[in-house]
């Protein structure tokens, strides 16, 4: 059996690495996960040890032991872990015995080796181990309360059975051979005495992240009908793909032609607005301000297309005659700057632009040598038109700064 076995086992290694192993769910193949690998097992059940002296009997050299595993299932074929067991072993009531042993092994699933296009229980597997480690072990003769205590290394082969509860947990049992070869005494007995044990477990796995990925543990491998299913849905999420780009590139190329109209249509506002300020200007030239009360009044402070803070040459000179009339005069006691704009555009951000011309009128005045403490400022957006909004003229008259004089 055990030749069989490991038969069996060296050809599932050999096999792995010309096998073609890519995880494959157990649902479908659009359900595809990431996988995951990890899972932990502890396990227990009954031990048989052949130790010198043997009791003679089979049932009082039968015993218990517990342990656990942690393995990386690296694909739905092979794995490896690490294991560490507690065994107890029986040579009779006055001789018991137990071992520590931890070890590492490989796996196999032969399920997945040998039936990968299985219908039917397409999760678990029939798995088979090999592998080693030390033991550490104690030996008692409680007649001569003596003790002896030991380590060596052992070998050992299984044959393993894993059956799922869901995506996360599975039951497994395994048979297991194990044969010990120790630096003094053979676990306690007569070193010239062969010392082997087998080993029947039951236990409960956890595969560790399986509830949000598709564990290793849980998949088969691919077949070529699979391969070529997972291809063709490949291509075909691939094409929908192509096209979802092709609207997307349409979708662009449209509402790029609708910003070059748009901004076509902004060119010819602002030449028309860039004219309507050269009037404005020659219109401003013309006029005579004799005193910065009658210049505030009657003459709008404007700005250049789209600033805030770019006035008029015109502008810049009504400015410099206010600031001087101002200073002249001291019979004033506030003077106020009003912003105000057109219609066009959010009333925020209107209001916003009206307050900070209006600041940058204050700004040019404080410069000059005007009290900044008697001037305040307070923008009004589009709330007071001088004109009307339906034409350009009157936009252009509405966007302007006015001065409000208190004595």
């Amino acid at each position: 059996m055990k030749k069989l076995v490991l038969s069996v086992l060296l050809t599932g290694l050999f096999l792995i690495p010309t096998t073609n192993v890519s995880a494959q769910s157990a649902q479908t193949i659009d359900e595809q996960r990431e996988t995951s690998h990890w899972s932990f097992g502890v396990r227990g059940g009954g031990t048989y040890f052949r130790v010198s002296p043997n009791a003679g009997d089979y049932v009082e050299n039968m015993s218990w032991g517990l342990g656990g595993v942690l393995e990386y299932t690296i694909n739905p074929l092979w794995g490896f872990g690490l294991s560490v067991d507690f065994l107890n072993f029986n040579r009779g009531d006055d001789m018991p015995g137990r071992t520590i042993d931890a070890g590492l092994f490989s796996s196999v699933n032969l399920l997945n080796l040998l039936s990968p296009n299985r219908t039917g229980w397409r999760r678990g597997g029939i798995y088979a181990n090999v592998g080693g480690g030390v033991a550490f072990y104690n030996s008692e003769v409680v007649s001569r309360d003596l003790n002896v205590d030991g380590t060596g290394v052992f070998g050992m082969i299984g044959l393993g059975v894993e059956v799922p509860l869901g995506n996360t947990f599975a039951l497994f049992g395994e048979g297991q051979y194990r044969s010990y070869t120790m630096v003094h005494d053979r676990l306690g007995g007569d070193p010239s005495f062969k010392n082997d044990a087998f080993l029947a477990t039951l236990g409960l796995r956890m595969k560790i992240n399986a509830n949000r990925k598709d564990h290793v543990r849980n998949t088969r491998p691919v077949t070529p009908q699979e391969d070529i299913a997972m291809l063709m849905n490949e291509l075909q999420r691939l094409q929908e793909q192509a096209d979802r780009t092709a609207l997307d590139v349409e979708s662009l190329l449209n509402s790029m032609n609708n910003d070059i109209r748009q901004q076509e249509r902004i060119n010819r506002d602002l030449r028309n607005d860039i004219e309507s300020l050269r009037r404005t200007v020659r219109d401003l030239d013309s006029k005579k301000a004799n005193n910065a009360a009658n210049t505030a009044m009657t003459n709008n402070i404007e700005f250049r297309f789209g600033s805030t803070t770019e006035l008029t040459e015109s502008s810049l000179t009504v400015l410099d005659q206010i600031a001087a009339e101002l200073k002249a005069d001291s019979n004033w006691t506030k003077l106020m700057l009003v912003g105000h704009t057109d219609n066009v555009g959010p009333i925020a951000v209107n209001k916003r632009i009206s307050l900070e011309r209006a600041e940058t009128i204050k700004a040019h005045l404080v410069q000059r040598g005007v009290d900044t403490s008697k001037i305040e400022t307070i923008g009004l957006g589009p709330e007071q038109p001088i004109a009307s909004n339906d034409t350009r003229e009157g936009r252009q008259q509405n966007r302007r700064v006015e001065f409000q004089l208190s004595r």
